[in-house]
């Protein structure tokens, strides 16, 4: 059962810059990101090297997407059962671990197809079942005045770690293997020592009924059955509610638009004969274009309908999609995708926003899991359709599909009404609420 968080824990005035708990939770979050991030980098990379092959690489970062989207739902279920703060830190061991067997299979010298594969499917179920922990945890430190704030810095910082962490894996890489999965360690290990600075919650009440016993067959029958149970009530909350089920099929749709885009351009440029070096500034230009649409990120959301900053921010992706295929030129590349890129910052903040403040804090891991299990359905068909793709369609014919994608999410965000409709973040819990009672009403049995 999940304890509150201390009270202490959550002040309403204090900006975030003061706020300690939250503070740290942000050096765990940002180890836990930077990790990861060089693990994305790192990963296909690598199995570029090792496999000499786009398909086999496609089929490991696949393999890996798809582990990591089917532990979301029980990473959800795991995130409002258990102590979150203990989430976390366990996470950050396991990622720390993981990275250490990368290094192991690298100074042994049996890093082939097979290992890679074992070992990125182990990590990334790592990443799906304790990545709602921390999200989670978010609301739990920040008062919900606080929270478009927040999830602006994040992406702030978000976009630094992607400025930083294509050149910096690049550079690593270049060094040796191990250099690179060590940084991962050591990123990860940090994100466990910060999250054991954050307070622990409070004990729940005391439960007025004795426990359960699961010693016998049926009873753990029963405890697998409420496992599932509640990691579909997630899920079955989100696909009630009007104002986020269409979002969140334009979220799946625009992600795999933009991912496959990202991914064939850096399998491209492998294939070419590119140094690693000149792939990595590939990935810095992301985070150039999240910094900067960071920094107005939460101004606008104050000032703007997020239904209008969002769909603004698609429109430019979208624009900027489709003149990617016309150059091969890898600076030019570097400034489309930066642009692509910019109005992320504002679409996450103002979704994710608008997102915490519509779920009921008991269910926010479930919704949270359910939520990044739709938006990364089909993310594990983007490695494929590089590693596929690019061998039968070349340069232009592969990023011409991937722009395809991106527009037509871009057409359903723009006729989206529910969408276009969401107000500026002052209105968010009031909108969320008027959509409750609307759905209710809805579902409620006609006399």
């Amino acid at each position: 059962m999940l304890g509150s968080w201390k009270t202490s824990c959550k002040p309403r005035g204090a900006p975030l810059w003061r706020n300690r708990q939250y503070l740290f939770w942000l050096g765990a979050d940002t180890g836990s990101e930077l990790g990861m991030a060089l693990h994305s980098f790192t990963v296909p990379l690598v199995a570029l090297m090792v496999t000499g092959s786009p398909a086999q690489a496609g089929l490991i970062a696949a393999l890996g997407q798809l582990t990591r989207v089917v532990s979301t739902l029980p990473g959800g279920v795991l995130a409002d059962r258990g102590d979150r703060r203990r989430l976390m830190m366990l996470g950050g061991v396991l990622g720390a671990v993981g990275a250490a067997g990368f290094c192991i299979a690298a100074l042994g010298g049996f890093m082939g197809f097979w290992m890679l594969l074992i070992l990125h499917v182990l990590t990334s179920l790592r990443n799906g079942i304790f990545g709602s922990a921390s999200d989670a945890a978010l609301k739990d430190l920040v008062p919900e005045s606080k929270l478009a704030s927040a999830l602006a810095a994040n992406q702030g910082r978000d976009a630094v770690i992607s400025l930083a962490g294509g050149p910096l894996g690049g550079v690593l890489l270049s060094l040796s293997r191990v250099a690179a999965f060590g940084a991962i360690g050591v990123a990860h290990a940090v994100a466990a020592a910060s999250a054991t600075c954050i307070s622990p919650p409070s004990p729940p009440p005391a439960a007025s009924t004795t426990p359960p016993d699961l010693s016998g067959p049926s009873a753990q029958i029963g405890t697998i059955r409420s496992y599932l149970a509640e990691g579909m009530a997630g899920m079955v909350w989100l696909l009630r509610r009007r104002d986020l089920r269409g979002v969140l099929l334009i979220s799946t749709l625009l992600n795999l638009g933009i991912n496959a885009s990202i991914v064939s351009v850096v399998f491209a440029l492998q294939q070419r004969g590119e140094p690693v070096s000149a792939i990595g500034w590939v990935s810095g230009s992301l985070g150039v274009g999240m910094l900067l649409g960071s920094l107005p990120a939460a101004a606008l959301l104050r000032r703007l309908r997020t239904g209008f900053a969002v769909c603004a921010g698609v429109v430019v992706a979208a624009c900027a999609m489709c003149l990617i295929p016309l150059t091969t030129s890898v600076p030019w590349v570097c400034v489309l995708m930066g642009i692509a890129i910019i109005g992320a910052p504002t679409i996450n903040a103002g979704l994710g926003g608008y997102f915490m403040s519509a779920v009921p804090n008991r269910l926010l891991g479930r919704a949270t899991s359910a939520s990044a299990l739709l938006g990364m359905a089909a993310l594990p068909l983007a490695p494929l359709i590089a590693g596929f793709g690019y061998p039968m369609w070349g340069w232009a014919g592969l990023l011409w599909f991937c722009a395809g994608i991106t527009v037509f999410a871009t057409a359903l965000a723009v006729a989206n009404r529910p969408l276009r409709t969401l107000p500026n973040q002052s209105n968010w819990a009031e909108h969320a609420a008027a959509h409750a009672r609307d759905d209710a009403a809805l579902a409620a049995p006609k006399r």
